[in-house]
């Protein structure tokens, strides 16, 4: 079939004139010219009835009948196509049974054509008709005829054609909500000023990108979906890693490696009886321990032991991606100093064969029975510390106070800034056990936590000999020092009553993307029973937290002024069978550009991680707006949005 072509679209409401009989006189050329307030036929006048069609479709039943009553009833339909300049122009269409069509008072069509009604399905794809516009209004008539089915009409132009987007031609169920047609319902500026994003993907993690919302919309917190367990420890694991701890995972080429440590039960944090392990695996699921032979354990070497000691505790590697980096020092790590109470620097030119840098402690303030870690930021061209620290605590009493982050910075993993207290934009008092800070792959400019929330003074389980119960939270920040925390929980404790015993949930630092468009975390359960294991959850690519409304209502949110560099809007997106979104580039008031108004905009609905948001029925190029101030204003329902993108 011949290539679409054209850029006039469909009026979403029909004038139907009917019902006469198809005996009837055909009407003459000068009444098809406009669209008439009246139809003379013979001697009688018809008045005009709209109707909206679905799909492109419309059933004539409720003017011709049932059959065989509406057997040969006729109804004419008149669309107004307003066309910018004279022009060839797709006519998309099908029918049952007998169809003519004129366009400005001409035939399209030598004789009305006919199909069978039993083996056709009905829709605008059926035919293509090119119809020659002349610049400004054109009348488009089409005259149909029942037969022994459904009467049914389907019509769309090129626009429509071209996208699958009937939003001018359908009474769309999301389209019924009054929502849809509330002018009151419009998200306005709140005052937040323009920020440069470039081509960066920007997520809804926080409230950088909303300005102003309105009706339904508000940002939801995701959380992943529990997998299967990927490691067995406690009395089904080694005897060596007892009740394990602070599991480290990140690939590394074809292999996901993730460190932990172990110790024996009863073995005290400063015990040397403490090892840092390694497991490996090829898919992020299946892990082995492989025997390295480096370290003894009972007699033997046959484990997976890489150190040995009191810095085992919270021994914590990374791979270093700073590209001037020693090839002897490409793995690092910081732990417990083996002096105590103080954190070391630690590196590895293979991540099996690990050595002290230097005998002097690298981060001296701080409280470091925890996960401690460290990694390098290219972005910041700095590495960056997140470790424990004690809040509102008196001097030599620390358990006063409440735990909480610290952080800190050096330019070459030896010398390290003062340590200072993270900030949060709201005022709770959680105790923060670990922190799994890290920048997000995709959004390397946004730092993503999921840190241990410990209420300390709860127990569950009365039985279990240890208070506390667990949950982790998720938190981000854009200058690695102020986080925004969402206060409800991101992993939740599932069921079984070990996990609502202490120190469960506790999130490795890792977060893996395993097979495409999905995101891997890994958390701990059953701390202190026999079948200590790490569980695998999944969810999706930046789909932490998104934009969001649900099918009650409609809703709408207009971001702060935004700066970019690209060409096009890509989205990660996802709607219901019903739900919709629509899109318009602003000015910095709010108002829509000429062809990228909401109207203009694709009427969107499926489940796409990146999208490329059209108006008009095209790719519309942004490129133009590019380098100043502009808004993007979003109106949905049943819908999420999970980021945006200006990419070339």
């Amino acid at each position: 079939m011949e290539p679409i072509i054209g850029e006039v679209e469909f009026p979403r409401e029909w004038i139907v004139f009917a019902s006469l009989k198809r005996e009837d006189p055909i009407i003459s050329s000068e009444q098809m010219r406009s669209i008439p307030e009246m139809l003379k036929v013979d001697k009688r006048v018809i008045k005009p009835v709209t109707v909206v069609p679905t799909r492109g479709q419309y059933d004539f039943e409720p003017f011709f009948g049932p059959n065989p009553a509406g057997f040969h009833q006729t109804a004419y339909v008149f669309l107004k196509l307003e066309a910018t300049k004279t022009g060839p122009a797709s006519l998309g269409y099908g029918w049952d049974y007998l169809l003519d069509l004129w366009l400005n008072g001409k035939p399209l069509l030598e004789k009305p054509e006919a199909i069978d009604p039993v083996n056709s399905t009905i829709g605008v794809t059926n035919n293509r008709l090119v119809l020659n516009l002349k610049a400004g209004v054109n009348i488009l008539v089409t005259r149909l005829t029942g037969g022994g089915g459904p009467v049914i009409l389907a019509l769309a132009g090129p626009c429509e054609l071209r996208t699958g987007d009937f939003r001018r031609i359908l009474d769309d169920p999301a389209r019924n909500d009054p929502g849809w047609r509330d002018s009151s319902l419009k998200a306005l500026p709140g005052g937040k000023s323009a920020a440069e994003i470039g081509d960066r993907r920007e997520l809804f993690v926080d409230d950088f990108l909303v300005d102003g919302m309105a009706g339904a919309a508000e940002r939801r917190l995701h959380h992943p979906l529990p997998r299967e367990a990927v490691m067995i420890f406690g009395e089904k694991g080694e005897p060596w890693e007892g009740n394990i701890g602070y599991p480290t995972l990140f690939r590394d080429g074809d292999r996901i490696r993730m460190y932990y440590s172990g110790r024996p039960s009863a073995v005290a944090d400063e015990s040397p009886e403490q090892y840092t392990c390694l497991a490996e695996s090829g898919d992020g699921i299946h892990f082995t321990r492989p025997a390295l032979g480096l370290f003894e354990f009972k007699g033997s070497r046959k484990n997976n032991i890489v150190w040995q000691g009191q810095p085992s505790h919270n021994f914590t590697p990374f791979l270093d991606e700073n590209p001037a980096a020693p090839v002897d020092q490409r793995y690092k790590a910081i732990g417990y100093h083996p002096k105590g109470g103080v954190l070391g620097a630690f590196v590895s030119p293979d991540g099996i064969h690990w050595r002290l840098l230097t005998e002097t402690p690298i981060i001296t303030e701080g409280a470091f029975d925890s996960q401690n870690l460290a990694f390098w930021d290219p972005l910041r061209g700095l590495y960056v510390d997140y470790h424990r620290g004690f809040r509102g605590a008196l001097p030599g009493h620390r358990m006063l106070g409440y735990r909480d982050i610290m952080t800190c910075t050096s330019e070459d993993f030896l010398h390290w800034s003062k340590p200072r207290m993270v900030e949060y934009c709201d005022a709770y008092r959680y105790n923060m056990y670990t922190n799994v800070i890290r920048p997000y792959a995709r959004s390397p400019h946004i730092y993503i936590g999921t840190p241990a929330r410990y209420m300390n003074a709860r127990q569950k389980i009365a039985a279990h000999p240890y208070p506390g119960v667990s949950d982790a939270m998720l938190m981000s920040s854009r200058d690695g020092l102020l986080f925004q925390r969402w206060n409800e929980g991101f992993i939740r404790a599932s069921p079984e009553p070990e996990n609502w015993t202490d120190r469960n949930q506790y999130p490795a630092w890792g977060m893996l993307e395993l097979s495409p468009g999905e995101l891997s975390l890994y958390w701990g359960e059953h701390n202190r029973h026999a079948c200590k294991r790490l569980r695998r959850g999944t969810i999706r690519v930046d789909g932490f937290a998104s934009l969001h409304a649900g099918g009650e209502g409609v809703g709408e949110m207009l971001t702060r002024p935004l700066v970019y560099g690209g060409r096009r809007l890509e989205i990660n997106y996802a709607t219901s069978a019903a739900g919709t979104m629509l899109f318009a580039l602003c000015d910095e008031a709010g108002n829509a550009f000429d062809g990228f108004s909401l109207e203009d905009s694709e009427m969107l609905y499926g489940n796409e991680l990146a999208h490329v948001v059209t108006w008009r029925g095209s790719e519309s190029d942004l490129g133009r707006f590019a380098g100043r101030p502009v808004r993007l204003r979003v109106r949905m329902q049943d819908a999420d949005l999970y980021a945006i993108r200006f990419v070339s």
